[in-house]
């Protein structure tokens, strides 16, 4: 009979292991994220914060444990930098989301503000409207889970803003959401629940108030006071 907590759950994993030239990325991390969560996974630089995400995706492979998760086309995942082919903003789009209706591609792209830069080619976009334009690439598949790999690292404080208003809209809609981020301010605003993980390890998942109140781990407080 199947537990019926586990049925809350969108993700599992069990001790989940990558190991790479004999050095161990991830070590034996165990996960429950419950659907429609909004996740923000923190952690030092080479932490194994993308790896994870990555893992997690299919994108790399384990090398041990277990991965329960939707399946690949119910999820996608958006880069720090972004993925765009060599032809504009709208054939890029309706590259990735064949399926979407000219009604809806122009609906999508007036979400994110970028009704004017339909027919400019995507690589001539600023940092903010590419990420912008693979956000909505992203989304306009309504994904059940949705990796996002610092999508507003770089950017001015407008495109930041317009981001992480598109992704708690995201939220609202029912996505869970996995994010990685290095502005302490940015984790507050958005996390529901964050996921703390150092040198492959994860050493804390937590509701986010009670993170950023006091992490229990020396290594997250220490962190924490520096982020």
């Amino acid at each position: 009979m199947t537990d019926k907590k586990e049925n809350n759950y969108i993700l599992q994993t069990d001790n989940l292991t990558v190991v790479r030239n004999g050095k161990t990325l991830l070590d034996r991390v165990n996960l429950r994220i419950e659907h429609g969560s909004l996740i923000m996974l923190l952690g030092h630089n080479g932490a194994g914060k993308s790896v994870l995400l990555r893992t997690l995706h299919g994108l790399l492979p384990r090398t041990d444990g277990d991965i329960k998760g939707p399946p690949a086309e119910r999820q996608k995942i958006v880069f720090q930098k972004p993925i765009l082919l060599r032809r504009s903003a709208r054939k890029h789009f309706r590259f990735v989301c064949p399926g979407c209706s000219d009604k809806n591609t122009e609906a999508w792209f007036a979400h994110a503000n970028l009704e004017a830069q339909m027919d400019t080619h995507a690589h001539q976009l600023s940092g903010g409207e590419q990420q912008k334009l693979a956000l909505i690439g992203a989304l306009a598949s309504q994904p059940s889970l949705l990796f996002l790999d610092e999508p507003t690292s770089h950017l001015d404080y407008e495109s930041t803003t317009a981001i992480e208003q598109m992704i708690q809209d995201a939220h609202v809609d029912g996505t869970t959401i996995i994010m990685t981020s290095h502005n302490r301010a940015q984790a507050e605003r958005l996390a529901q629940h964050v996921l703390f993980i150092h040198a492959g390890q994860l050493l804390e998942s937590r509701p986010a108030a009670d993170f950023f109140h006091k992490p229990t781990d020396p290594i997250a407080d220490n962190f924490l006071n520096h982020l």
